[in-house]
Formats: C-alpha cells, sequence, structure tokens
C-alpha cells in the first residue's frame, strides 16, 4: 500500500439497519462484492449500501434468512490478523 491509500476491511464496512417505514420496513444492508470491486478497481466509485422496501415482519425476517450471511460475512480476528501479516510478508 502506498501512501495516501486507506485499506478498508470488506467485512468491517458491512452493515445491516432495518428502519420502519410509515408504510412496512426498510432494510438497508452492504453488498460485499461491491465493496471488494471498489477497492480493487479504478473505475466509479459504487454505494454498496442497498435498500430494499417489505410491507411485513415476516418478509424482513425471511429476507434477512436468505441473505444475512452473504451481507455480514464472518472475519474474526485471527483471520484478520493472518491476512495483514500475509500482506506485510509480501512487501
Amino acid at each position: 500500500m502506498s501512501g495516501g491509500e486507506v485499506a478498508v476491511n470488506p467485512v468491517s464496512a458491512c452493515i445491516v439497519r432495518i428502519e420502519r417505514m410509515a408504510n412496512g420496513f426498510e432494510v438497508e444492508i452492504t453488498d460485499p462484492a461491491i465493496v471488494k470491486a471498489n477497492q480493487s478497481s479504478k473505475d466509479k466509485w459504487r454505494d454498496p449500501n442497498i435498500s430494499y422496501a417489505f410491507k411485513t415482519v415476516r418478509e424482513v425476517v425471511a429476507f434477512l434468512s436468505r441473505n444475512l450471511e452473504k451481507a455480514l460475512p464472518v472475519d474474526d480476528y485471527t483471520s484478520s490478523f493472518d491476512k495483514a501479516a500475509d500482506e506485510e510478508s509480501d512487501s
């Protein structure tokens, strides 16, 4: 990494947000694929946070059941340290 660049861990940048609206719910999730593409591409930056609207709690729960693991990938302290150590040894 050269001076002036900021490294962002795609996993720590991922969020899931649920907001109650007048007629239902809004669920905002981060697409880790877009986060990764933003980091590795010199192309135009894309907002990785995507919003979805649902009328019922049941719809929100069903959506999260299908997408939560993708939206919030696992990355623990050990794997983060291992990645950092690998990057440092490659320098």
